[in-house]
């Protein structure tokens, strides 16, 4: 594998540093640097990470944090990048290609995972964790670093927070729930759909009872929404829109667009349409968010949740002019995913002080640098947050999520292990909003049945690039409902999708998971 990949071929100058490195570097390896530390070293790390960017008081917060570091650090300050969002990952993608000397970076959704380490941007972590900071692997079981392994080693530590698989949901607007609730049993609604493999006819007509009750009531003038991505209930991502059966011993692939699921979806929400239950300008529609509907589906649910809203996020929803919603899960379960967490943070292949950088990232995982996290991300008492007791704390300048506006606070998922992390103070607050609860559920999980299989979508990358063209020509129309001819534009797409090279990539796909069994078999 090469270190680097040429990625920027319009600047000249870096596309020639690149080339060089290609015939030198190796994939995220550390064999051939000298990771020795020598603790009398005066050492910057620099440090990137993706939060609301620059705010009034960061540089003092990150002064504050350097001199409290010095207590577990000697010698070793931090230079600290916060980039925004919208912009991480084009500035990653800049510092990767001009080879910028960076320590920790944090790794996300927005960037291909496989793919940043086949380029070599990452250092491997299997020996540095082993040598300087052992107590990641006492913190941090194993199911969950394994997310971050490709082909078997670790490249990055997952940032502790809810590690499962989504449970689509049923989301039914508090108001409305009150107006029906003698007629909607919760419990009942949730063991039924729970007890279905994959979203059949029967659960389609399940929802459509609660459809027809409100337009019988008059209560069903804006419609229903967000149902298309719930046909997945059942099966797992291998990668999008390539799935297998989430339990059980089946391993076959298939795309999800060519299972009798999706069939019976179009055809159920053609129906829907016609009857008048799905907005007529559902094609045409812009600018129209989920408060705009009737019903819908949802997902972020942990099941366990109780179903119901507490008070505090009935009232905080209603003052930010929005609604609460019951929601009533499809599934009872949860599962590990199998591929990288959304949020990681990696040490840069560049790094000159990797032996440093990874006993910091031990110390924004573990309880010994708790309190120290908590500055980086929370800012200074008193200044930034108050405390409420001494597990919650009421921040200043922001309610829940903080903004560049806000004088200080950072995403504290992009930082380290949230279950160290204070809790913001809520009189009711949601089970979902509380560490111990997401502990127990990510403790209560089942592994996916692919841990450990990594997937090479080198051989595939154009016809993955081709389906997906696909199905942006398609699925807005099918999953919409207002297709005027659902099964003939539906048996199209699936020529399209063959055309473009589908059967090829499943039978590669197949192929990769059939092998990883084997050996997995053998093992």
């Amino acid at each position: 594998m090469k270190k680097f990949k040429k990625i920027m071929g319009r600047i000249a100058a870096i596309t020639t540093a690149s080339a060089l490195l290609l015939a030198v570097g190796g994939c995220g390896e550390t064999a051939n640097k000298d990771t020795t530390d020598d603790p009398n070293e005066q050492v910057t790390l620099k440090w990137i990470f993706v939060g609301p960017g620059e705010q009034k008081d960061s540089q003092k917060v990150w002064d504050k944090f350097n001199e409290e570091l010095a207590n577990y650090l000697p010698n070793t300050t931090v230079e600290f990048q916060c980039i925004a969002s919208a912009d991480y990952s084009e500035k990653w993608k800049l510092a990767s290609a001009s080879q910028e000397s960076l320590d920790i970076v944090w790794h996300g959704w927005m960037i291909p995972y496989v793919s940043e380490v086949k380029k070599g941007s990452y250092m491997e972590l299997d020996d540095l964790i082993e040598k300087v900071a052992p107590e990641i692997k006492e913190t941090i079981p194993d199911k969950y670093l394994d997310k971050s392994r490709v082909d078997g080693k670790l490249y990055s530590i997952p940032c502790m927070q809810q590690m499962v698989s989504y449970v689509s949901s049923l989301d039914i607007p508090i108001d409305l729930y009150e107006k029906y609730k003698d007629k909607i049993d919760v419990e009942a609604l949730a063991d039924f759909f729970s007890s279905k493999e994959t979203m059949d006819k029967e659960c389609w007509d399940k929802i459509e009872e609660i459809i027809e009750m409100f337009k019988e009531g008059g209560d069903l003038t804006r419609g229903v929404y967000g149902f298309a991505d719930h046909v997945e209930k059942g099966y797992e991502w291998v990668t999008n829109p390539y799935k297998i059966k989430a339990a059980g011993d089946d391993y076959t692939v298939t795309n999800l667009y060519r299972t009798p699921e999706y069939q019976t979806f179009i055809e159920v929400y053609s129906d829907w349409f016609k009857k008048g239950y799905i907005r007529q300008d559902a094609l045409t529609a812009e600018n129209v968010g989920t408060e705009d509907y009737d019903l819908k589906g949802g997902a972020n649910y942990l099941v366990g949740q109780g179903y119901m809203p507490t008070q505090s996020e009935i009232d905080s929803k209603a003052a930010a002019g929005s609604t609460a919603y019951v929601k009533i899960p499809f599934d009872n379960w949860h599962y590990i995913p199998y591929t990288a967490a959304s949020t990681n943070t990696a040490i840069s292949i560049n790094s000159e002080h990797p032996e440093r950088a990874m006993k910091l990232i031990a110390l924004m995982n573990t309880e010994e640098g708790k309190d120290l996290y908590n500055l980086l991300v929370y800012g200074i008492e008193g200044e930034h947050y108050t405390k409420v007791n001494e597990n919650e704390i009421q921040p200043i300048g922001y309610t829940s999520q903080p903004t560049s506006d806000s004088p200080y606070g950072q995403y504290k998922w992009a930082i380290g292990n949230t279950f160290n992390a204070y809790e913001i103070y809520q009189e009711d607050k949601s089970l979902t909003l509380q560490n111990s609860f997401i502990q127990s559920v990510n403790d209560n999980a089942k592994d996916s049945k692919l841990r450990g299989f990594t997937l090479d979508t080198d051989p595939i990358k154009m016809e993955l690039t081709q389906v997906q063209a696909v199905m942006g020509e398609y699925t807005k129309s099918l999953n919409s409902g207002a297709a005027a001819n659902p099964t003939e534009l539906y048996n199209e797409f699936v020529e399209k999708l063959k055309a473009a090279g589908d059967d090829k990539i499943v039978e590669e796909i197949q192929r990769q998971i059939n092998e990883w069994l084997a050996t997995k078999d053998q093992q």
